[in-house]
């Protein structure tokens, strides 16, 4: 899927085809076709520009073909906040030194907190 998101001033084009994808739903398979299945897949957009900025989104999809897909620009906090839900870790995030002094508790659920 292709958008085009704002930041500000800033235009830029996001494309889950060709951006780096951090964590991709499980797409289960079903023989029905009325079952409804919907995820988000967390993926990492690098602008081409010399700043190269990162721009973090999530993509929200649909098995059914009533339901619009969406991208849904997310801050690197979120972004690192969904990756914990889901069990993972990843380097990519500043480090926010109190969540990870919990998760290194044994901490692994951010309502926990």
């Amino acid at each position: 899927m292709k958008q085009t998101l704002y930041d500000g001033s800033r235009k830029m084009t996001v494309n889950t085809r060709y951006d780096e994808c951090l964590y991709l739903a499980p797409r289960p398979v079903s023989d029905q076709p009325d079952v409804k299945i919907t995820g988000k897949d967390l993926y990492m957009h690098i602008a081409t520009s010399q700043n190269k900025s990162v721009t973090y989104y999530l993509h929200l999809w649909s098995t059914s073909r009533t339901v619009k897909e969406k991208i849904l620009p997310l801050s690197p906090s979120m972004a690192d906040r969904f990756l914990k839900t889901k069990g993972l870790i990843c380097n990519l995030f500043p480090k926010n030194d109190p969540v990870a002094n919990l998760y290194a508790w044994g901490y692994g659920i951010a309502e926990e907190f």
